[in-house]
């Protein structure tokens, strides 16, 4: 499959997601959810992902293209002439492609390009170069053909250059739309090579080796070469290194306990799947009267033991109120990472979430350990001071 250039990354890196729970509320239709535990479940699932997270080298970050280049870039290839670079990955498609490669001296990269803007061809490379990604690529070729419009669709597509049985660069091919195909090295122009008998037409200009590796071959050779088992250590060694230094909170002096209103402004208009309003945009909107909370909530710092003592006996007592508990650390020792996450979760015998400061702020938290539940129309948080389970 070639690979198109543009401002996407050819890989997507982990992103630990923060729980939604911000002005724009989803309407929740499942009675046996609430909107807060769903956007937990959401994060724990991304904290298990990153166990298998990818190795570094196949996470390419592109640099930022020029807008107007990666527009137009874009559009070249999206183009559905049948001279586009999409029609690449059938041969027997009409077209026309130039072979190309950073080996070639830029004034002729630059001809081979013009040469592509004006008849409508696709630009091909064969890879990256060592230690380059997809989008240093797209930037080097930009700065070669400035000045060049319309500016013409450039991809990569190892398997159109075996396929074309492609060895040396500028290579040009034609295919007409019976199939009949036409090719020739140098850059002689589409015009001369359409008025040619199919096949061969030899060589008509200078030649160049291709400087860029195979990239499905690098990748297969990088993927054999990998120890898996290694990466996989080191991502999970690493994962919490990258989540920051958590929140820090203070530790509760005295029992407290305020009754917050969650209503919620709707910013647009929300409909059921049977297509009735649900609600208008500009409504206010009270979560708890639509879809009380029926979880406890308890947030505690992962790092003081007594406060882990604590929370976990005040999940007893709202387990022993048939209550789902939810557990949250506001943060961890990040050295210890993994040990005292699956420490914390054994202890708790159920998962345990990462305190976000969107949850912190919609949940007015100011001190640990602290107890959110649903009290009617209102959210009760409890700030637990003494030391006491109430």
């Amino acid at each position: 499959m070639p690979i198109l250039f543009s401002k996407t990354r050819l890989f997507s890196c982990l992103v630990l997601l923060p729980v939604a729970l911000s002005s724009s509320w989803v309407f929740a239709f499942d009675p046996v959810d609430d909107i807060f535990l769903k956007g937990l479940a959401e994060q724990q699932q991304h904290i298990i992902s990153s166990r298998h997270e990818l190795p570094d080298w196949l996470k390419p970050k592109p640099l930022q293209l020029d807008p107007l280049f990666a527009q137009q870039l874009r559009k070249g290839i999206t183009s559905t002439s049948p001279s586009a670079a999409g029609a690449s990955l059938k041969a027997t498609h009409e077209g026309h492609w130039i072979f190309v490669s950073f080996g070639m001296p830029v004034e002729e990269l630059k001809a081979a390009a013009k040469e592509a803007s004006e008849s409508g061809a696709a630009l091909v490379f064969r890879g990256v170069a060592e230690g380059e990604n997809t989008g240093q690529l797209a930037n080097r070729l930009a700065d070669a053909i400035k000045g060049i419009k319309p500016i013409p669709g450039a991809i990569i597509d190892p398997l159109l250059f075996n396929k074309m049985a492609v060895s040396t660069v500028p290579t040009m091919v034609s295919v007409d739309a019976q199939g009949h195909t036409r090719r020739v090295r140098g850059l002689p122009g589409f015009n001369w090579l359409d008025r040619q008998d199919e096949g061969d037409s030899g060589q008509k200009g200078p030649v160049y080796a291709i400087s860029e590796s195979d990239m499905i071959g690098e990748i297969k050779r990088r993927i054999a070469t990998t120890d898996w088992e290694k990466q996989k250590h080191d991502a999970m060694d690493n994962f919490w290194k990258g989540q920051g230094e958590g929140l820090d909170l203070p530790k509760a002096k005295t029992d407290r306990e305020r009754l917050i209103d969650p209503s919620l402004t709707v910013t647009q208009d929300i409909y059921h799947p049977d297509g009735r309003l649900i609600a208008a945009k500009g409504q206010k909107m009270n979560p708890q009267t639509l879809l009380p909370m029926r979880q406890v909530y308890i947030v505690f710092d992962g790092t003081q033991k007594e406060q882990i003592d604590l929370a976990k006996k005040l999940g007893e007592v709202a387990a022993r109120k048939m209550k789902p508990v939810v557990y949250l650390f506001s943060k961890l020792d990040h050295k210890k990472g993994w040990e005292q996450y699956n420490v914390l979760a054994g202890k708790m015998g159920a998962p345990v979430y990462q305190l976000n400061k969107a949850l912190m702020k919609r949940f007015q938290i100011e001190a640990l350990p602290t107890v959110i539940e649903g009290n009617g129309d209102r959210l009760s948080v409890r700030e637990i001071g003494g030391g006491v389970v109430p």
